[in-house]
């Protein structure tokens, strides 16, 4: 399991070790000692892992996440990672946990909102991210008999990249929502990627691509409420529309751009694609190759639980 310190990591190298399998966790960051566990640090960037032990499946969750970051550094970390994992186990099976932010705004047939893993990859990404994952998925889809997961909007305790941009968005009793109150915002809670790549991890579906999303969308305002209500925030959800989030995200964006700021702005295109846009993921294939059922968005689960970070860790 790569990236088993992390958010997805995590959930994924606990599921694992419930259903009996022994795992072998590779991270930075150090994880909780359990029986079943094996921890080994590996930086990706290194290349191959020294003296890998033999393993069945790889399952692939580390990459670079922070999207205001150039491509040179996704490129090293998602895709040259990449690479090491499948020049250091070359017999094993690859189960990716991608990102449905491969996907074009739009689906090219109507319902033009719905997406099934029919809908070819976005030629125009909307960060260095999105353009990684894409870059992931071929390098790991080349390998027979690989599994790629794409969730979105990975939502639960202990969210590092969500649910702290809403939390930036609380400004003087109001929770600032880029979209409208009837967009549709379809969430992939944790416990169900991991029961998903637990699914993969055990099966022998042939080479596919699955998405992996809870039971229905959410209206926006729904998903507003929900968050504020989980975590107690005082401030009443305002949505600004989509119109005003593209081109306030876009403003914001240029602004940082010629200023060299370090961090992202509060409002980023990768965010409003989010939150602002109705995208509904089909799921079919996951229920009828894994077998696995996705059920109702919980937003009670979703609260912020602060994470003690490692100093210079940026993955997991």
């Amino acid at each position: 399991m790569t990236g088993a310190s992390g958010f997805v990591g995590g959930a994924v190298v606990s599921r694992l070790l419930d259903r009996g399998h022994e795992v072998l966790a590779l991270s930075r960051r150090p994880v909780p000692a359990r029986p079943g566990l094996e921890h080994r640090r590996w930086d990706l960037t290194g290349g191959v892992l020294p003296d890998p032990p033999p393993v069945d499946v790889v399952v692939h969750a580390a990459a670079h996440v922070d999207e205001w970051d150039p491509w040179a550094v996704h490129e090293a970390v998602t895709l040259g990672g990449t690479r090491a994992v499948l020049e250091t186990w070359r017999g094993a099976r690859v189960v990716l946990v991608s990102s449905c932010s491969v996907y074009p705004l739009r689906a090219p047939v109507r319902p033009r909102h719905v997406f099934t893993e029919d809908v070819p990859v976005t030629t125009r990404h909307l960060s260095a991210y999105s353009r990684a994952k894409a870059e992931q998925e071929r390098l790991v889809l080349g390998r027979q008999g690989s599994i790629v997961l794409r969730p979105h909007a990975v939502h639960g305790p202990g969210d590092p990249t969500l649910l702290p941009r809403l939390e930036r968005a609380r400004r003087r009793g109001r929770l600032l929502c880029p979209g409208s109150a009837d967009t549709l915002v379809h969430l992939t809670d944790v416990r169900l990627l991991a029961e998903a790549a637990v699914a993969a991890s055990e099966s022998v579906c042939g080479t596919t691509v699955l998405n992996v999303a809870d039971a229905r969308a959410l209206p926006l305002s729904e998903v507003a409420a929900g968050v504020a209500a989980a975590n107690c925030w005082p401030e009443r959800p305002l949505l600004i529309g989509a119109g005003l989030a593209w081109t306030t995200a876009l403003a914001l964006e240029a602004t940082a751009r010629l200023t060299r700021a370090s961090t992202p702005p509060l409002l980023t295109a990768y965010a409003v694609s989010h939150l602002a846009v109705t995208r509904v993921f089909d799921t079919t294939r996951l229920r009828q190759r894994l077998g696995v059922e996705p059920g109702l968005t919980d937003l009670s689960r979703w609260r912020h639980e602060p994470r003690r970070p490692a100093s210079g860790d940026s993955y997991d």
